[in-house]
């Protein structure tokens, strides 16, 4: 049985990704047992998961002779940082503000994350320029 052409590429995904969603999995069970609420602690770990991915992908850009960019891009910023993050629960999150009638804290859910996730990628990847 032949494997598919893009095998490897399918299984750093996937591995990746279970270390992604462990991470994220341990962290939010940490700050959920120190009382953070729980659209804070999404923030927080969707902030910190943009910042590694503006970190990760300077750093790719300024080492172009990085051997398998590739891949390791598929491993990282797929994988791992795709899964540490939490857009589904963002959007769960949002969801459930809307339908309690909490439209003002919906909004500054979703404005304060975006700013957050925005800055933090543009500061992760201005880390290594300057």
């Amino acid at each position: 049985m032949a494997l598919p052409d893009n095998f490897i590429d399918v299984l750093l995904v996937a591995s990746g990704a279970v270390l992604g969603a462990n991470a994220r999995f341990l962290i939010y069970t940490k700050l959920e047992q120190k009382n953070v609420n729980k659209n804070y602690i999404i923030l927080l770990i969707n902030t910190f998961s943009s910042f590694c991915l503006g970190l990760f992908l300077s750093f790719l850009s300024q080492n172009t002779k990085v051997i398998y960019s590739y891949q390791l891009g598929l491993f990282f910023s797929i994988g791992i940082l795709g899964s540490l993050s939490t857009f589904s629960t963002f959007i769960y999150d949002l969801f459930d503000l809307f339908i309690k009638f909490k439209f003002y804290k919906a909004l500054k859910l979703f404005i304060l994350s975006l700013t957050a996730a925005i800055l933090s990628f543009a500061f992760g990847f201005l880390v290594l320029i300057g």
